[in-house]
């Protein structure tokens, strides 16, 4: 497992509205808190945080350093952003006991590309984004990789039953879930038969309407 991020944080006394300028100077008001744990009222630098988040994610442990309390090892839990701007706005940390098994949301990516795909004649579908995995918090990835460049043929996906993890724990998503998927590509031969059969419609009309003009006649 790689390193682990540290966070220097500092007690917080604004709250409310009044947090507005906390952001101004640049700080990133926080809260800390879990079994046994706080509730603290925190700030920190936000460049700070952003670049431990990056790198992080919602899957990696931080070390929290909390005047006057012992070290503390979190998740980042939940994040507030502006609206508008997408800036963060406030952060929440999920304290842990790292002796204690938890389960979290682990993000799926795929890598590869199956041959089938880049010719155009299949469409990649993946169903699921993310794996429940029960482990010790240490031992939770911070991603799942999963090669596809093997689905050479439209039978063939991958369940969660087709997945190892790569640290200790175990996922505890259904092992039947479907989690990538090939579906044929669409033909665009029917659009363009319609086309056709629309323009040989006026001329019907008009061996029709000569016709009626004949027996009038």
């Amino acid at each position: 497992m790689a390193d682990r991020m540290k966070l220097e944080l500092e007690q917080r006394t604004l709250t409310g509205k009044k947090v507005n300028r906390l952001r101004r100077e640049g700080l990133l008001p926080a809260t800390v808190y879990g079994k046994g744990v706080g509730p603290f009222t925190v700030q920190l630098n936000g460049h700070t945080f952003s670049d431990a988040y990056r790198r992080a994610g919602r899957t990696g442990l931080i070390d929290l350093a909390i005047p006057g309390q012992s070290g503390v090892s979190a998740f980042v839990h939940n994040l507030q952003r502006h609206p508008v701007t997408r800036t963060i706005q406030h952060v929440d940390f999920l304290a842990v006991d790292l002796r204690v098994e938890v389960t979290v949301d682990v993000p799926v990516h795929i890598v590869g590309e199956p041959e089938i795909v880049r010719r155009g004649d299949a469409i990649l579908n993946q169903v699921l984004a993310a794996l429940a995995v029960h482990a010790l918090p240490a031992n939770i990835p911070s991603f799942i990789e999963i090669d596809i460049s093997g689905l050479d043929s439209l039978d063939k996906s991958i369940h969660v039953s087709d997945i190892t993890l790569p640290t200790q724990g175990a996922i505890v998503t259904p092992a039947d879930e479907l989690v990538v998927s090939l579906t044929p590509a669409r033909p665009e031969e029917e659009e363009v038969v319609e086309e056709e059969a629309e323009e040989a419609e006026p001329e019907l009309v008009r061996e029709t309407r000569e016709d009626e003009e004949a027996g009038e006649e």
